[in-house]
């Protein structure tokens, strides 16, 4: 009979064997647990945004009928008819309702991101006064920009319409058939109009009303006078074709006219964009650099021995700096965005005669001029710190 061996690897192995499950099942508690809390964290997320989109649908439904309340009727008119010019098909009081909620909600972010990366208080407030206000101003800048935007497009394809419309009327076409073939997909904003127009002549309405209803629709002072030497020449008798193709010969002019200004002033418009793009930022950058050099010289100069000297001794008052480097490199950028901000307005009425056709600009030129300043504050740190041996 064989003898039986003790197992002894089982019984040492036990030990071990609880020992390796008891830490895997405290790890796998902790991975639970952390899990568990990400859940949780993600689930008041969700709760929280959730929340805020609810009140924001809110605010924007009853928003506009509080608001609208409280809206003088002259402001209201006013921006009412400015969405029109814009094309954009949104009454006063939704417009002004989603500009207070954003206005709200992103103060509130603001607020709370400077608050997160520490920034003080007194910056906090002014960062978040700035967000709040230009919540407020950019939306009418763009108004005013799709205002100009719209206005220049009518203006461009306008003459061509018109000889269109002269050349479908020789043809034998009436006046209200000739509009709707002139409304052709290439002419933009001005075709949706005309094919509204005729679409109002042939319910009836006269072909002046209809004319005039343009006009309230899209701010041109050109084509407003066009419209109304149609309708003078309409209620005289006159022959429309030969109107129309005046009126188209003379607008070219003027266009023709438009281009002869804005290559007159192209020399003042590069003064202004050197100064602008190059000028200020290299201007900013030397004098950042005479900061930072005597702010160097200063820290290792004892200002007070120099009072110890003797009696009659010849000496030069010396102070250091109140302006440290750090506010006047906040100084130079704070200064060059405003630079940018008129600089582009001045560059729009130089060349076009409105100083809103600059607005499109001032993202590029506050790029360009705040990038020059960078790149040329830090060729001038290399070369100063190497000549002065400053740090």
């Amino acid at each position: 009979m064989a003898l039986e061996s003790p197992d002894f690897g089982k019984e040492v192995g036990n030990p071990a064997k609880k020992a390796f499950f008891s830490a895997f099942d405290i790890v796998k508690q902790i991975v639970g647990l952390v899990f568990w809390g990400i859940n949780i964290i993600i689930f008041f997320i969700i709760l929280f945004a959730r929340t805020v989109t609810s009140v924001l649908k809110l605010f924007v439904i009853y928003a506009p009928k509080v608001i609208g309340r409280f809206i003088p009727a002259p402001v209201s008119t006013k921006l009412e008819q400015l969405l029109v010019y814009a094309g954009v098909g949104v009454t006063a009081e939704d417009f002004l309702s989603m500009t207070a909620a954003y206005s709200i909600l992103m103060s509130i972010l603001t607020y709370l991101i400077t608050g997160f990366f520490g920034i003080e208080f007194i910056y906090r407030i002014a960062l978040t006064a700035i967000m709040f206000f230009g919540v407020w101003i950019v939306p009418r800048i763009m108004l005013n920009a799709l205002v100009y935007q719209r206005t220049q497009n009518i203006e461009g394809v306008l003459p061509d319409i018109l000889d269109i419309i002269a050349q479908n009327i020789r043809t034998g076409m009436t006046t209200d058939r000739a509009l709707w073939s002139a409304a052709r997909p290439e002419f933009g904003p001005l075709s949706v109009e005309l094919q509204i127009a005729a679409r109002t002549t042939l319910t009836g309405s006269p072909l002046q009303d209809a004319l005039i209803a343009i006009t309230n629709r899209i701010q041109s002072e050109r084509l407003e006078r066009t419209i109304r030497l149609i309708i003078q020449g309409i209620t005289s008798g006159g022959e429309l074709p030969e109107i129309l193709q005046a009126i188209a010969s003379d607008m070219r002019t003027e266009q023709n006219l438009v281009k002869q200004m804005k290559s007159e002033t192209n020399a003042h418009v590069m003064f202004i964009l050197f100064a602008i793009l190059f000028g200020a930022p290299m201007l900013f950058g030397v004098s950042l650099q005479f900061i930072l050099v005597f702010s160097g010289l200063f820290s290792k100069i004892n200002v007070s021995e120099l009072s110890n000297l003797p009696q009659g001794a010849t000496t030069i008052l010396l102070k250091p700096f109140s302006i440290s480097p750090d506010f006047y490199f906040r100084y130079a950028l704070v200064t060059l965005v405003v630079l940018c901000f008129f600089g582009s307005f001045l560059v729009g009425l130089l060349r076009t005669g409105r100083p809103i056709a600059g607005l499109q600009s001032i993202p590029t030129f506050t790029i360009v001029s705040v990038s020059a300043f960078l790149v040329l504050n830090e060729l001038l740190t290399t070369v100063f710190s190497g000549a002065f041996m400053v740090t």
